[in-house]
């Protein structure tokens, strides 16, 4: 058994009951019973030593936490901002991207709107500097070009566009509207060059962040060691192959945008549920975490969006269908079980499946970021 990093502090039911808060809407304790935080999974032990929390130590974030938080995120004076904006930089291959199928995803699970916008007008490579440039169309109807920061590996043929630039040209056009504007994007990214890669990078004041789908793809074979060395698998002309593949990168995606939208609106890393935001150390482990949120979180988000539970579990659930996300399938509808048919004497303390009884020492340090995450 991998052990949680020194100085986690496992939550036990005490601390899983603060951090839910108490209710005094009526309407949500008929939701938030005991049956329904048994739908859900306990947070789980680390598998591997560079899991998250076999590596960091999370202090975890609190309704409350978040709702004091929230207050000075979002104001009277940003009450106009309803809209998530994605848009795409460079090109994508709509054969194994499935783009509207994300965006009606995230619009689902945030039940606000979402809309697709185009600011990037090209990205091309300069065979003669080894660097990528692009043309943004600017808020005043100007096009400019840039060049970006690039790392080059001419052994290889591989690239990677420093991520902070883009973000930097993102602050340039993000609309009067907009709670956020990501871009999402099929080159490999970085930060810094110590990295292998980077997923994504969120700037939280500035409402904008960008993610990289490139190490997403499940054709995709790298090594760990060396940023360059990645080459795809023989891609298949089989149809029920690349449905396939189009398929999985769709969870995957919808998996790393919303969790990431979740930061850009205050929610932080949770420690106390299998659940869409913990943290990851890194992509194995990823791709194997829940896409659907704990109540912890689904309490922050409800109180931010104000959103209908009942039906937006009933449009995830058709979503999930659609997609034969088989797993989410069976989460969803037990979840929708327990709340369309609300036992009596019902109460808010929280509850989960135990795994264990541990006892650990009680200092916490707080460490919010994964390996291949960032938040500025």
């Amino acid at each position: 058994m991998i052990p949680y990093a020194d100085r986690f502090k496992i939550p036990q039911q005490s601390d899983i009951k603060k951090a839910l808060g108490t209710f005094d809407d009526n309407s949500l304790n008929t939701i938030f019973t005991e049956r329904f935080y048994e739908t859900f999974d306990s947070l789980p032990f680390p598998k591997k030593p560079w899991d998250w929390l076999a590596q960091y130590v999370e202090k975890g974030q609190t309704y409350a936490q978040h709702l004091q938080l929230s207050r000075t995120l979002h104001t009277s004076a940003s009450s106009h901002r309803n809209t998530i904006y994605l848009t795409i930089f460079g090109q994508i291959d709509k054969t194994i991207f499935d783009l509207d199928s994300l965006i009606d995803y995230t619009q689902r699970f945030f039940q606000i709107p979402v809309k697709l916008i185009n600011p990037f007008i090209d990205v091309q490579w300069n065979n003669e500097t080894n660097q990528w440039t692009c043309i943004l169309n600017l808020s005043n109807g100007k096009n400019r070009s840039f060049k970006l920061q690039t790392r080059y590996n001419e052994k290889n043929n591989h690239s990677q566009i420093s991520v902070r630039k883009i973000l930097d040209l993102l602050t340039k056009v993000v609309p009067m509207d907009a709670r956020c504007l990501v871009a999402l994007t099929m080159y490999d990214l970085y930060d810094d060059d110590t990295d292998l890669f980077i997923a994504g990078l969120a700037r939280g004041n500035n409402r904008v962040a960008a993610f990289s789908l490139y190490r997403y793809d499940p054709y995709l074979i790298f090594n760990e060691s060396n940023w360059f060395d990645c080459k795809m698998k023989v891609v298949s002309e089989l149809e029920k192959e690349i449905e396939e593949r189009r398929n999985l990168l769709l969870l995957r995606t919808c998996r790393l945008l919303t969790h990431e939208v979740c930061h850009l609106f205050g929610i932080e890393h949770c420690i106390y549920y299998s659940c869409l935001m913990n943290g990851s150390g890194h992509l194995d482990e990823d791709f194997t975490q829940p896409l659907l949120e704990c109540p912890i979180d689904l309490r922050k988000l409800h109180i931010f969006l104000k959103f209908n539970i009942n039906k937006r579990y009933e449009e995830l659930l058709e979503f999930f269908q659609i997609h034969n996300f088989y797993d989410e399938i069976k989460m969803t509808k037990k979840k929708l079980d327990v709340i369309n048919q609300p036992p009596q004497g019902m109460n808010s303390s929280a509850k989960r499946k135990r795994l264990c009884n541990v006892t650990t020492n009680d200092e916490d340090v707080s460490q919010s970021f994964t390996k291949h995450f960032k938040d500025e």
